[in-house]
């Protein structure tokens, strides 16, 4: 939901949408009945179509724009592999490492670049800390790092910390998101989708302008799961030019009439332009 700053090279995941998960494991809850699964993201521009394996786990995702995304699970990892309209594989590729249900590496190819992850929680399952190192690999030259650190109020993301580092080791950036949520409004969350591989909290991938989200994520429009609707992001970076550290803010407003929800409490329209149809 935070905004990117132009001057930085980003590859969006924001096409790229939603994916699916590994075999059912212990802290994972993605066999909920179909009417807790969500069928459709659209809008006037886009037609998002998911489609789910025998166990409720995302297996597929039709773009509806001539690519599709598959997923091959095991019992210590998932790969997803996107594919054109003539069902051809392309250069979008993750492949993630399993360990006790969580998603705890992630190797992503885009074009020519390579974004290599790991996460950590903490003992309540929660993800506590995200990297990411990112690299060309035509030549296998670093291009930055960056780390994430999450803090929590029970099950709502709070704040998070990202930090920057050039192909040198100098940090480059920082920036600080603080967000706020709304009471008794409820949001997406990666159950919704049969993704429960990221611990404990249906925590979303952050955009940060970097080529890279901490942690992935695959939903449409960049959509970061939470339990509760976000009613404001605050964010400050800090990015040093010219020998000095210069700081820019800004906040992202989300007014109570972005959210509106079908009878059973399921959010069904976001943004006022984005629609969720469900199984």
């Amino acid at each position: 939901m935070s905004s990117k700053r132009a001057k930085k090279i980003f590859i969006p995941v924001i096409a790229c949408l939603l994916l699916s998960a590994a075999a059912c494991k212990k802290g994972n809850n993605n066999n909920a009945p179909n009417g807790n699964r969500i069928s459709s993201i659209n809008s006037a521009s886009f037609n998002h179509i998911y489609s789910y394996d025998e166990q409720n786990r995302l297996a597929a995702i039709d773009y509806s724009i001539s690519s599709h995304m598959k997923a091959v699970y095991s019992a210590s990892g998932i790969v997803l592999q996107w594919y054109d309209g003539n069902y051809n594989p392309t250069d979008h590729r993750m492949e993630m490492n399993l360990v006790n249900g969580r998603v705890q590496h992630v190797v992503e190819t885009v074009s020519n670049y390579e974004n290599e992850h790991s996460y950590i929680y903490d003992n309540e399952g929660r993800m506590s800390r995200a990297q990411a190192s990112r690299k060309r690999i035509d030549n296998n030259q670093l291009q930055n790092k960056g780390e994430v650190l999450f803090t929590w109020n029970n099950d709502r993301l709070t704040k998070v910390v990202h930090t920057v580092q050039d192909r040198d080791g100098i940090k480059t950036d920082s920036v600080i998101w603080e967000r706020n949520y709304y009471d008794g409004k409820k949001f997406i969350t990666w159950e919704d989708v049969g993704f429960s591989y990221f611990g404990k909290t249906p925590l979303g991938g952050m955009a940060t302008g970097f080529g890279y989200r901490l942690p992935v994520t695959f939903l449409s429009e960049g959509i970061v799961p939470s339990v509760a609707a976000v009613k404001d992001v605050i964010q400050k970076t800090y990015s040093y030019h010219a020998g000095q550290w210069q700081l820019s803010s800004n906040t992202s407003v989300y007014p109570e009439n972005y959210y509106q929800y079908d009878a059973q409490g399921r959010l069904t329209r976001w943004l006022t332009a984005i629609e969720i149809t469900w199984k």
